[in-house]
């Protein structure tokens, strides 16, 4: 009786995590003007949340969303009237990557903690941070970056004496406009 009650509840719980994932995959296939792509999460564990309206999932998780990856010991998707409102990642490092449509050079990007709202494009990474693209590279305690608007925003921590360190690539191409400078 014990375990038909325990059981009635797995299948419940699981019911309900496949009925949310799949408004979750039609709310952001809707928020993102054309790419059906979705949100897809897979790891060890999934708990649903329903007073914080949310999934939390762990052990060695991946997340892909509209050109996105997400990787990290922990995932919590927090959700608002149905639509994805903040994914949060944790991990040793959590770390992210997108694809850029039209250029061979993707943004990657790790952290201790990545917190992504898809509905701003906001990526901000919180310790040991760091994001790579097209061959330049920031590094710092934090950083906050908005992918639709390519704004960048790094901060180092006092307390760490951490500081914001940037390489920047530059193509030989623009090294060799003026020969006679040393």
């Amino acid at each position: 009786m014990i375990e038909n009650t325990i059981l009635r509840q797995w299948i419940l719980a699981a019911a309900v995590t496949f009925g949310l994932l799949q408004g979750i995959s039609a709310t952001a296939e809707e928020s993102t003007a054309g790419q059906n792509d979705g949100l897809t999460i897979e790891g060890d564990s999934a708990v649903f949340l329903q007073a914080q309206n949310s999934i939390e999932y762990s052990g060695n998780v991946i997340a892909f969303m509209n050109g996105m990856r997400i990787n990290g010991d922990r995932v919590l998707v927090q959700m608002s009237d149905d639509r994805v409102e903040r994914i949060t990642t944790s991990g040793q490092p959590a770390s992210f990557w997108q694809e850029q449509s039209g250029s061979t050079e993707d943004t990657t990007a790790r952290a201790e903690t990545i917190v992504y709202l898809p509905s701003s494009g906001l990526l901000e990474l919180v310790g040991g941070a760091s994001l790579i693209q097209a061959g330049n590279e920031v590094r710092s305690a934090l950083i906050r970056y908005n992918l639709i608007e390519r704004q960048l925003d790094a901060r180092g921590d006092k307390e760490t004496s951490e500081r914001v360190r940037m390489q920047l690539s530059i193509p030989a191409s623009a090294t060799d406009t003026n020969p006679s400078a040393p």
